[in-house]
């Protein structure tokens, strides 16, 4: 197994240096051969065998001695470290892409964050998950949708960057509308560091909040191709009948960060792990919730 390290050192090795990739070639076909059942001709394998023992005899000759008797174990042994440093950081790849961070639902440090420049704890986003120990938060001095006496409460935890944020949308607009004068719905910002500008689009949506023109700007953001460049905030700002100037400048100055910043205290405070999360009453889910299931939901809470 030792041709497999091999193949891998000295493929990566080859990248940048021509004389490394003969010794790559022949490692790839003693890899092939091994795995087609056929054994190894090339004898790199015993070749690589003497070349480390051989140096390792000039410091120590018993670590020489243990490492040329168990030459075949100790190549396994590193193989299955290899292969399985692979697969955990593909795993950690695939979980970044589709959650925002490394450890998927469960958050945490995340090695990826590094490189991209985020610091923070928080950067999920979830398909479907199970609710985990959330609590739900109480939300006073913000703005809301709906009769302020209404009979049920909804708070949602989103982020305008998010697919499953976006997915959800429809279904929450329809169920605002069927639900009119019924339903006190919340909407608390809960960007995702890891999504570009996703921070950027909810103190966009705060400054049009400022005009009083906070939810038909909230709403039309989940319609722009992400990722949306400032001139489509100004433009869509423009649309809403917005003084653009005034929208401009609070959104340069970033005047309304410390709102977004309290959602998103409220949210770490909720123990929030993925977005959407959504507090329905007695009722929590997070990830986005097709109409039928978010109507099924609400009525259940409605009648109880």
């Amino acid at each position: 197994m030792i041709c497999i390290l091999a193949l891998v050192v000295f493929g990566i090795l080859g990248i940048f240096s021509v004389s490394y990739r003969a010794i790559a070639k022949e490692a790839f076909d003693c890899v092939f051969r091994r795995i087609t059942l056929r054994k190894c001709t090339t004898g790199l394998d015993k070749r690589l065998k003497s070349q480390i023992t051989g140096k390792l005899m000039k410091r120590s000759p018993k670590t020489a001695k243990f490492v040329y008797t168990y030459f075949e174990a100790i190549s396994w042994f590193f193989t299955i470290l290899l292969i399985a440093s692979l697969a955990y950081s593909a795993y950690g790849a695939y979980n970044y892409v589709m959650f925002g961070n490394c450890n998927g639902q469960q958050g945490g440090f995340c090695v990826y964050d590094v490189f991209a420049g985020n610091k923070t704890e928080y950067s999920t986003c979830a398909p479907v998950a199970a609710a985990g120990d959330l609590i739900k938060p109480e939300v006073t001095n913000h703005s809301f949708f709906g009769p302020e006496n209404a009979e049920l409460e909804i708070i949602e935890f989103g982020c305008y960057t998010c697919e499953y944020t976006r997915k959800a949308q429809p279904a929450v607009e329809k169920i605002l509308e069927t639900y009119q004068g019924k339903v006190k719905f919340y909407f608390l910002d809960f960007p995702i560091p890891a999504h570009e500008k996703s921070k950027e689009l909810a103190i966009a949506a705060e400054c049009a909040g400022q005009q009083g023109k906070y939810w038909s700007y909230y709403a039309r953001l989940f319609r722009l191709e992400t990722p949306v460049a400032d001139e489509q905030l100004y433009q869509l700002a423009e649309q809403q009948g917005l003084n653009v100037d005034a929208f401009r400048q609070c959104y340069l100055d970033r005047e309304t960060e410390s709102i977004v910043d309290e959602d998103i205290a409220l949210g770490k405070y909720a123990g929030i792990y993925g977005t959407p999360t959504f507090f329905i009453g007695n009722h929590t889910h997070v990830g986005p919730l097709s109409y039928k299931d978010f109507k099924k939901i609400v009525e259940n809470e409605l009648n109880s």
